[in-house]
């Protein structure tokens, strides 16, 4: 029995510490859709940093993985637009944060269709958009809740790392 146990204990300690790094410091999300292309491709997958969202505070234009408000059993990728406190509001092609023109480089030139909000982020929540804005389910749709709480936020999508032709950071 003594023997049984030398070879099991270890690979129980390593399952347990793989599951702990997993769960509290890096995993992977698949990107089935395409509301955040072209930062994002899909479908591929991605890192998810866990500690990114635990030892900084998030951040306007993060790029956050989180589980949807409505349904939290799915898990959702998104860039964080609006911050507690702050008021966003869509017209004119451009997202404005507390009446001032958001700088949005990650969307290549390409404008905001329709006219949404205002918006008024409520303390410990976040307003998210996709990048795709014409093909992005985001806080803009969502009913009945339009943020996302700060305890879904599971982590930053740092890189695309599959497919191997379309690895690549995550910009921030």
């Amino acid at each position: 029995m003594k023997k049984v146990w030398d070879w099991i204990w270890p690979i129980l300690v390593g399952v347990l510490v793989a599951w702990g790094i997993m769960h509290w410091v890096v995993s992977f999300a698949v990107v089935p859709t395409s509301s955040m292309y072209p930062t994002i491709p899909n479908p591929c997958y991605i890192l998810v940093n866990h500690l990114a969202t635990e030892t900084s505070p998030i951040h306007e234009g993060e790029v956050i993985v989180f589980k949807y408000p409505d349904d939290p059993s799915q898990i959702f990728v998104k860039r964080v637009i609006g911050l507690p406190g702050e008021t966003v509001t869509i017209h004119g092609g451009h997202v404005y944060i507390d009446n001032h023109e958001l700088a949005e480089p990650y969307l290549h030139g390409l404008l905001t269709e329709g006219t949404f909000g205002p918006y008024h982020v409520p303390a410990g929540h976040y307003f998210v958009m996709g990048d795709n804005r014409q093909n992005s389910y985001d806080s803009r749709y969502w009913t009945p809740y339009k943020y996302v709480p700060r305890s879904y936020i599971l982590g930053e999508a740092d890189a695309v790392i599959w497919p191997l032709s379309k690895m690549k950071p995550i910009p921030q």
